[in-house]
Order: structure tokens, then C-alpha cells, then sequence
């Protein structure tokens, strides 16, 4: 994919793969190929939807563009740096850069912290409060951004319901101004009712501090809702890209129409044909031949077990990883 104008990051034949260790001696016998070549960029301001089923490798995408995780191969383009590339000591500046939401916010809160410590921590490891009245200054400013009351700081994370507590995670990554935000599942773990909240906010945010974020979820209709672009991945590869308008309407990839005859329509005049994908989702360790999506799709012929298809534009914005065009 060329480099557009405008892109903060790019993707480019990105691999985490994790050695699974055997024997006496734990020599390596395997490996779980959870990424297994992926490219894609996100312009500047966009927000990016990354979806699939569980399994098909979208947080390690998001973790491994932070280097959470370590890449096994390809490289992570921000502007003009390999961030892939760089030694741990290096990446200081980025850190700063980018920032994660996490999926469960009663997981990645500390509970013996208060709410104003927990925000208050990364401008302490950055230096970015000359004071602690600075400091107090900015979490109370933190706070009021994300809906809750400054008066919040001195409590504890268990005083807070799931989606206030989500909230105070999105303030903890927004504490170094970011540019750009990975947001793992952030609703995932909410009630439904809480979750266009927390979706509006993330919104919000985005227009008033002009963001870039990758959005993961597999919920269809929230990412639907917030994204620019959507990107679907299975079994550790994407299976196609392309604005969300156009990918919802318009689906190229056996995959993404399975997946968008799931998606229940709130109008019961209109009739959708449900497509079940048979079996279970392959293991990565032993992912199938070619397409690795082969074994579950109702269009499979003998090539797609001998041809590895290459993510190909098919119109224009719009990629497809998949060998036959006569379909869709």
C-alpha cells in the first residue's frame, strides 16, 4: 500500500508470532502466528476500526504497535521512525505519543491508588508537572474532560461503576496529550446502555483534540459508528479494508459478509439471509494453506488451498485479500 499524504502510521508486513517451548530441555517446537503479515496505515485525525472474532489477532496488533508486545518482523512506521526497530530505552518519546485505553476497566485500574494518582502518574514519569498544584491542576482538568467531577480525585477506583471507571482510563491516556490511541475493546466489558456513552465521548474527544485512533472491537455496530475505515482481520491477516460506509454496504470478502449477516437490523420488514461459517475458527499454530479463511467459506475452491491471497485494491479505498472476483 503507497504511503498517503497525511499518514502518522503505517503498518508494513507486521509479524508477532509467540514460540511455544517443548521437551526437557523447553527447546522451541512451534509458534502461535496470533500476526501474521499485516499492513495497513491511519492518516492523521482518522480513526481506523480493527475488527474479527475472538482469536484473529486484533489486540496483539494494537499491543505490538505500542511494543506491549515485541514484533517478530515488518515494520512500524511513525512519521519517519521504525518504532520496530528502536531499543527500549528509545522509545521514551513515543511513549508519550501513544497511548492505550484498555478493554476492562476494573482490571487496569491499580485499586490501592486514588483516582488522582492513577491519572496523575504518567505526568510524574514524564515530567510534564513542574508542581503538585500543577499536577492537581491538570487531573481536575482531566476529569471535567471526560464528564466526571474534579471532586472525584480522592476516591478509590471500586467507588466507580464500569463506565466511570472506563472514563478514568481515558483520562489516564489522555494525561501526556497524545496523538495517537489505541483502544482496545474499550466497551466491551459496559452494559449496553453505557456504551454509546463512552463511544460518544471517545467521539467528542477525537473532533476537540484532534486524535488518531485505532479502534478495536468486534462489535459491528459500534465500529461502524466511529470509524472513518474499517479493517477486518482474521486468523492473524487481513481480510479487507475500506471505509466503513462502503464496507457495510458493500463487502468484497466472503468474511465480512458472514460477519454482516450477524448484525441484527432493527427494521423487521427488511429480511437478511444469515450465513453460519461451519466449525471453529482454525488454530494459529497450525493455521490452513493459502487462504487461511478456506476451510469455512462457502465460496472455497481447490486454488484458494495452493494461492496465499495478497491484500489487493478492488476499487478505490477498498482492499480485498482473496483470489476469486467472481463474487460479491
Amino acid at each position: 500500500m503507497n504511503q498517503e499524504n497525511g499518514t502518522l502510521l503505517r503498518v508494513e508486513h507486521l509479524k508477532t508470532w509467540f514460540p511455544i517451548k517443548g521437551g526437557i530441555l523447553s527447546r522451541t517446537v512451534g509458534h502461535v502466528k496470533a500476526v501474521n503479515d499485516v499492513s495497513f496505515a491511519i492518516k492523521k485525525g482518522e480513526v481506523l476500526g480493527l475488527v474479527g472474532e475472538s482469536g484473529s489477532g486484533k489486540t496483539t496488533v494494537g499491543r505490538t504497535i505500542l511494543r506491549l508486545i515485541e514484533p517478530t518482523g515488518g515494520a512500524i512506521l511513525y512519521g519517519d521512525t521504525d518504532i520496530a526497530k528502536l531499543p527500549k530505552g528509545a522509545l521514551r518519546p513515543f511513549r508519550r505519543k501513544m497511548q492505550i485505553i484498555f478493554q476492562d476497566p476494573f482490571a487496569s485500574l491499580n485499586p490501592r491508588m486514588t483516582v488522582g494518582d492513577i491519572i496523575g502518574e504518567p505526568l510524574v514519569i514524564h515530567r510534564l508537572a513542574k508542581t503538585p498544584k500543577e499536577r492537581v491542576e491538570r487531573v481536575a482538568e482531566l476529569l471535567k474532560l471526560v464528564g466526571l467531577s474534579p471532586d472525584h480525585m480522592r476516591r478509590y477506583p471500586h467507588e466507580f461503576s464500569g463506565g466511570q471507571r472506563q472514563r478514568i482510563g481515558i483520562a489516564r491516556a489522555l494525561a501526556v496529550s497524545p496523538e495517537f490511541i489505541v483502544a482496545d475493546e474499550p466497551v466491551s466489558a459496559l452494559d449496553v446502555s453505557i456504551q454509546a456513552q463512552v463511544v460518544n465521548l471517545l467521539q467528542d474527544l477525537k473532533e476537540e483534540l484532534g486524535l488518531t485512533l485505532l479502534f478495536i472491537a468486534h462489535d459491528l455496530a459500534v465500529v461502524e459508528y466511529i470509524s472513518d475505515r474499517v479493517a477486518v482481520m482474521y486468523l492473524g491477516k487481513l481480510m479487507e479494508l475500506a471505509p466503513a460506509k462502503e464496507l457495510y454496504q458493500n463487502p468484497k470478502h466472503p468474511y465480512t459478509e458472514a460477519l454482516l449477516s450477524a448484525v441484527p437490523i432493527p427494521d423487521p420488514t427488511i429480511k437478511r439471509e444469515r450465513i453460519v461459517l461451519e466449525g471453529d475458527i482454525p488454530s494459529p499454530i497450525n493455521p490452513p494453506s493459502g487462504c487461511v479463511f478456506r476451510t469455512r467459506c462457502r465460496y472455497a475452491i481447490p486454488e484458494c488451498a495452493e494461492t496465499v491471497p495478497e491484500l489487493r485494491e478492488v476499487a478505490p479505498g477498498h482492499y480485498k485479500a482473496c483470489i476469486r472476483d467472481d463474487i460479491l
